[in-house]
């Protein structure tokens, strides 16, 4: 496998020379079990208060990668080591490319709540993490996790692999995880404001209203707005973070132009689309590529 083979002759080969990435493409989104990316960028990029809404491993192939989220940091240079990322962690992002052809490119690996939840309640009783109260750390990345990880995404990738079949590959995954000390945390009671982000990330394209998204989650809008005030948090706040976070995903991923992603993220105006993307990080979109 792939992914096995460059985990065994890192030492001996430089990480860009390595089969690590799949073909490419957009975003893959497994309804209840998992998303995959793989960025590319060709210049160094900051992302300030990158919010990772779910469980997230992370394999950097090539150049490095920087988070920092006050608390805990690290780096990550590409290589024979997982980043492994608690749910709702949130994190500045510096993404440096590197290697023989000076492009940051990694993998980006989503494990949906339901899954995580699927796996305790079948696993036996074992050892939790010694680093429970990490926001992220890396694990090494040996044959046997990389034949594990490989497996996730290939089947991931495939349209025609069943969700079934996927399922169980990734409850392997876990096991691997788990075999090595790591576990990710439970998540408790699920706040409002993440069951907006979940919806809305679902399909950032539609035309959400505080109205529609209350329906959707079987509660009334001003029940909606008063949940999310006491989470210090606004409809439509939420509503913009979810579609800039999606936007930001696609120009690291995808060859689609700016109003085709401006659509994508439910936006008709390219020039309204490129202000709150602005306002977001930093810099227009045409920076990102």
């Amino acid at each position: 496998m792939a992914i096995a083979r460059a985990a065994s002759h890192t030492a001996q080969t430089n990480a860009d020379d390595l089969p690590w990435l799949l073909p490419a493409g957009s975003p893959v989104w497994r309804r209840g079990l998992c998303t995959m990316a793989q960025p590319c960028l060709k210049q160094a990029q900051h992302t300030p208060r990158f919010l990772f809404q779910d469980a997230t491993l992370l394999l950097i192939a090539s150049g490095r990668l920087d988070l920092d989220c006050g608390v805990d940091r690290i780096s990550v240079d590409a290589g024979a080591a997982l980043l492994l990322v608690e749910a709702n962690a949130c994190a500045d992002l510096i993404k440096t490319p590197g290697g023989t052809e000076q492009r940051f490119r990694s993998i980006f690996l989503t494990l949906s709540p339901e899954l995580l939840e699927a796996f305790r309640r079948g696993r036996a009783t074992g050892p939790e993490s010694s680093q429970a109260a990490a926001s992220f750390r890396s694990i090494p990345l040996d044959a046997d996790l990389g034949s594990s990880l490989e497996h996730v995404l290939a089947g991931a990738a495939a349209p025609q692999f069943s969700d079934e079949r996927l399922r169980y590959r990734a409850m392997d995954l876990l096991a691997a995880l788990a075999e090595r000390g790591f576990a990710f945390r439970p998540l408790m009671s699920q706040r409002m404001s993440g069951r907006l982000r979940a919806l809305v990330s679902e399909a950032p394209h539609q035309h959400w209203t505080a109205q529609t998204a209350g329906k959707a989650l079987a509660v009334s809008e001003a029940t909606l707005h008063r949940r999310l005030a006491g989470e210090c948090a606004r409809f439509e706040d939420v509503l913009i973070d979810v579609r800039m976070h999606h936007a930001m995903m696609l120009m690291q991923t995808t060859s689609l132009s700016v109003p085709e992603i401006a659509q994508a993220c439910g936006y008709r105006s390219r020039a309204r689309f490129a202000e709150r993307f602005r306002a977001r990080f930093g810099y227009p979109p045409s920076a990102v590529r």
